[in-house]
């Protein structure tokens, strides 16, 4: 009907969020923030809500889309009073790997080297084969020697800062349902 729009919500000055609709299938166990705009002619916008065709799919929590299943589902844009203005389609795909870069968007490869006191921020890309997935992972990171480097959240539900800590090496994970990434990262004084 192409009467509502349903972009990603982004903070101003997050160059790294996205404002685009999802263009590809959302990942198992992610979120996507929408945010939804109208161009109804001939009257004003109209208070809006969410709902899900298929919450066993893609369920609504708190205005946010959640992927709980493979499969797809309508969301129905609608007025207070249940009238549609309008519906989108939501693909839900699972995770079968992770890939980590800097919130630059430079790939890591390898292992990382830190200096103690250094930082550096991370986000995971999500794919299912080929295809790099959308939404906000609730992704578990784990480190597997905390005296030598720590994991802090960093204003995003998908990105995290290492900061070294002390001399040593360190192993990160980052998982999300069966998919797992890790990296080496080594701190040198």
């Amino acid at each position: 009907m192409r009467q509502a729009t349903l972009v990603g919500q982004c903070a101003k000055d997050d160059a790294a969020c996205s404002r685009r609709a999802p263009l590809a299938p959302l990942a198992i166990g992610s979120r996507f923030y929408p945010e939804v705009s109208t161009e109804i002619a001939g009257t004003s916008t109209p208070n809006l809500r969410l709902e899900s065709a298929e919450p066993d799919i893609l369920a609504i929590d708190g205005g946010a889309l959640l992927a709980k299943q493979a499969g797809t589902s309508a969301v129905l844009i609608s007025t207070d009073d249940g009238s549609v203005v309008d519906f989108v389609h939501i693909w839900v795909a699972p995770v079968t790997h992770i890939t980590l870069a800097r919130r630059d968007g430079e790939r890591i490869t390898g292992s990382l080297g830190l200096a103690v006191g250094e930082d550096v921020t991370l986000v995971p890309s999500l794919f299912n084969g080929a295809q790099k997935l959308a939404g906000d992972p609730e992704a578990v990171w784990t480190v597997d020697n905390e005296a030598t480097l720590t994991v802090l959240r960093d204003g995003s539900t998908d990105r995290r800062r290492l900061r070294a800590r002390a001399p040593g090496k360190a192993k990160v994970t980052v998982a999300l349902g069966t998919a797992t990434a890790s990296i080496d990262v080594e701190v040198v004084p």
